[in-house]
């Protein structure tokens, strides 16, 4: 702010008191008089900007020194200080403590300016060699001291004064150099030329109007850097940082009182950590780094927007324009915006009205857009990492228990048997099985055995210490990682102990259940030097510990099943790759037509040594070798190659697969079995993948998000051995099935047991209710063929229609029934041959 008529009454009085002196032989009691006022008004600040954290003022203070130093000796120049420093801050409603601090540095300086001239002068005072040459060097050495005394910052005084525009003034040196010439003008002038006086408040109100527009290019140049300084700090914080960063810089930018930075929702943290801004009494608002929801402060219809700040201004006086380059206010709100959205509110408020300029308005939206933009990008950032850490949690846990799965617990066992290669130790690696846990899935349901499985899992952990692994492998496997062990020993206390934990009962609902488990034992480097050869011996030895007591067993390489079913896993890769698995097709026919509809592709092994080998001689030991997924994906491609086949020849066959319960575990098995369906040409309709009751149902969650997906391509589900469970009419209800294949067990008593009779009904009627297709297997005689087409059973699969044969044996039954007659299932009449799709010749 700049007072035009405050500088030219100042210069009027300077020219007046310098008028007199010129003609005084002596100081008089008039140029006293003059010279109190003259140190007074050159205390007043006549420009106060204020400048980012601080304030800049310019006063006359050095020119009124000079003048005065024309006027009276140098001793009472001192003296008249101390009234002349202390009555205008009285004045002005300045702290009685704060105005004689500050009126003791004025004096001081004051002195020190005083007793500069005097060494410049050779020990005489200045007043009596005016107009001398040497008076004026000794004058402007004096201003030049009293510059620098004055301008100090209060932290290198006796004392540290602080609150007032004064108190926050840093070094203005060319402020000082232009007073300094001011008030040696106004001395030359009133000696030399007296006519030229006139001209002075000209030159006086010029030098206020440069440094204002000075002091306003350095305001914004300050408040842009700033707001740059403080945009690169906030782009690496947090939120809550950002909210620190955001209260400080409020405070120092707009020179503000309370600063209240309200953000919605609230920051994920403890409020009692949040560091302390303000030290001051609180208004009845947040502080800088409070935090408030979103109802403390409702974002509405009428909330700000980027354009609507308001402030909260003084009355305006009626008849006056509203619209003003700058205004007072005592409060200024402007929302946070993330593009349309309100996510906060900053206000501003201050103890006293401050004026308030339209460029703060621009740095207010510059800073509210930069605080915006960071609290944006530290919340994506955060919600980034956030599911970053809990994809890579889930990639490493089980969902039910929160134990690590197979990967995690392989990836720490190839870690660990590293550093032991090294540290020549030993470590062990246990498989868990509960035994008999399907009973309580099949009496009580899933959800009271996924909570039997929450509560080994949590006696695993406090059974183990905290460098072991505990992992779950799907289903009721579970597999512990013994690491830090000196011998093989040590390992098998913990088989031991562990064996004993589990097999104590787990009380649900207040209901004792008896749970058992079965443990086998590998120890590196006795049993196996990588991790997968110590599971795959640990599985096996989980096994024998099925059948003897106690119930766990360490792995012996000598037991000579064990070591088939090794020397069998050893060679079920080359198997895979040398193309020595062959597969049979049973056919399965429409009870309803008598016509072959479909075939279920059943693998053999052609051993080079032992023959052709049956599934239940090595499909065991292809789950244990960690090859299923590849296992699966020979079996998919050779029936798939084979279907294609039918289909060009006019036969349309669906084919049916069996699939594993680790396929359930394999999220990548739906892009691989419709990369091999588009590859072979055939329409996903056409495959039906076969799934046990009891592998569905090991890991539930899982297992119906996957089949689920393989729905969605079109391939059909059906599951397989129906019957053999209590629970197994809860499948019906859940909409991952196409098909319900009846257990031969039920079919093949169906004439003989009529509780048999009423299962096998009731699972049709049931399955065609929920619109899903039957198939009866182990059908082995005609009559049982006729009772199924009276029960409305769909299709029928077993010995009395074809035992499991080779494709060039089924191909060329396909072609033979194709052109014999044959009769409808249950009934005399004749029906048309097996119809012939006739193939599409190429275009």
């Amino acid at each position: 702010m700049v007072s035009l008529t405050s500088v030219a009454t100042v210069t009027m009085i300077v020219i007046v008191t310098a008028g007199l002196a010129a003609h005084s032989d002596r100081p008089v009691l008039e140029a006293f008089a003059l010279a109190l006022p003259v140190l007074a008004l050159g205390q007043l600040p006549m420009v106060v900007r204020r400048a980012g954290g601080t304030k800049e003022c310019l006063d006359l203070g050095e020119a009124s020194l000079i003048i005065a130093l024309a006027l009276v000796p140098g001793p009472w120049v001192v003296l008249l200080s101390l009234p002349a420093a202390l009555a205008p801050r009285l004045a002005v409603g300045r702290r009685p403590r704060r105005a004689l601090l500050r009126t003791a540095v004025v004096t001081t300086s004051t002195g020190i300016g005083v007793l500069a001239a005097s060494a410049i002068a050779g020990g005489r005072d200045p007043l009596v060699m005016f107009p001398d040459v040497r008076a004026f060097a000794a004058a402007a050495v004096a201003a030049a001291a009293y510059a620098v005394s004055t301008r100090i910052p209060p932290r290198y005084w006796f004392f540290r004064a602080g609150g007032g525009p004064e108190d926050l003034e840093t070094p203005r040196f060319p402020s000082a150099v232009a007073n300094t010439a001011l008030g040696l003008a106004v001395v030359v002038v009133g000696y030399t030329s007296p006519l030229a006086l006139p001209v002075l408040p000209l030159a006086a109100a010029g030098l206020g109007i440069l440094y204002r527009l000075k002091l306003r290019s350095l305001e914004e140049h300050s408040h842009w850097n700033e707001i740059n300084a403080m945009s690169h700090e906030l782009i690496h914080g947090d939120e809550l940082a950002i909210i620190e960063i955001a209260g400080r810089g409020a405070a120092t930018l707009f020179e503000t009182d309370y600063p209240t930075l309200t953000v919605w929702p609230p920051p994920q943290a403890s409020m009692d950590t949040r560091p302390a801004m303000d030290t001051r009494p609180p208004l009845d608002t947040l502080t800088a780094l409070d935090t408030a929801t979103a109802t403390d402060i409702p974002a509405t219809t009428d909330a700000p927007t980027a354009g609507n700040r308001r402030p909260r201004q003084e009355p305006t006086a009626p008849g006056r324009r509203p619209r003003r380059l700058s205004r007072r206010v005592r409060e200024v709100t402007t929302p946070l915006l993330a593009g349309e959205q309100q996510i906060g509110v900053l206000t501003l408020t201050f103890d006293r009205a401050v004026v308030w300029h339209e460029h703060e308005d621009q740095v207010l939206a510059a800073f509210t857009h930069a605080v915006s933009r960071a609290l944006v990008h530290a919340r994506l950032d955060a919600r980034t990492r956030r599911q970053a850490q809990e994809q890579a949690h889930d990639a490493g846990h089980d969902w039910l228990t929160g134990l690590g799965n197979r990967r995690l617990l392989m990836t720490r066992a190839a870690a660990e048997l590293e550093r032991q290669a090294l540290a020549g130790g030993c470590t062990g690696l246990l498989m868990i099985d509960l035994d008999r846990f399907k009973i309580i899935n099949d009496t009580l349901g899933h959800s009271a055995g996924d909570r039997v499985l929450q509560a080994i899992a949590e006696r695993l952990r406090r059974s183990v210490r905290d460098d072991d692994v505990v992992a779950r492998f799907g289903g009721d496997e579970f597999a512990v990682l013994v690491t830090g062990i000196d011998n093989p020993g040590q390992a098998e206390t913990v088989a031991a102990e562990l064996a004993d934990v589990l097999c104590r009962d787990v009380v649900l609902d207040g209901m004792p259940l008896a749970v058992e488990a079965s443990v086998g034992l590998a120890c590196y480097p006795d049993d196996g030097i990588t991790g997968e050869e110590l599971l795959q011996h640990a599985d096996i030895a989980m096994y024998q510990a099925k059948h003897s007591h106690p119930r766990w067993r360490r792995f012996d390489g000598d037991d000579d099943s064990s070591l088939e079913r090794l020397a069998l896993i050893a060679e079920l890769r080359s198997a895979i790759n040398g193309n020595e698995l062959v597969l049979n097709y049973q056919p399965q026919v429409e009870l309803r037509t008598g016509r072959i509809s479909g075939v279920e592709a059943l693998v053999r092994w052609n051993h080079p040594r032992r023959g052709m080998l049956t599934p239940e001689t090595f499909v065991p030991a292809v789950e244990q070798s960690g090859l299923v997924q590849d296992f699966t994906r020979v079996i998919l491609e050779q029936a798939l190659v084979a279907c294609a086949g039918w289909r060009a020849s006019g036969f349309d066959l669906t084919l049916s697969v069996n699939l594993s319960a680790r396929n359930l575990l394999n999220t990548e098995l739906p892009g691989e079995v419709a990369k091999l369906l588009v590859k072979h040409n055939v329409p996903a309709s056409a495959l039906t993948l076969e799934i046990t009751e009891t592998a569905m149902m090991a890991d539930k969650r899982m297992a119906h998000g996957l089949l689920a997906r393989l729905r969605e391509i079109g391939v059909r589900i059906a599951v397989d051995d129906f019957g053999t469970g209590f629970s197994s009419l809860t499948l019906l209800q859940e909409r991952v099935l196409d098909e319900v294949k009846v257990d031969q067990s039920f079919v093949r008593k169906l004439l003989v047991e009529q509780s048999d009779a009423a299962i096998v009904a009731a699972t049709i009627h049931l399955a065609h209710t929920h619109n899903l297709r039957v198939v009866a297997e182990g059908v082995e005689t005609v009559e049982l063929m006729e009772a199924l087409a009276a029960l409305h059973c769909d299709f029928a699969q077993g010995l009395h229609i074809g035992a499991a044969m080779p494709l060039t044996e089924l191909t060329s039954r396909l072609r033979d029934t194709a052109s014999a007659p044959q009769l409808a299932v249950g009934t005399n009449a004749r029906i048309l041959p097996l119809r012939r799709r006739r193939p599409t010749s190429p275009a």
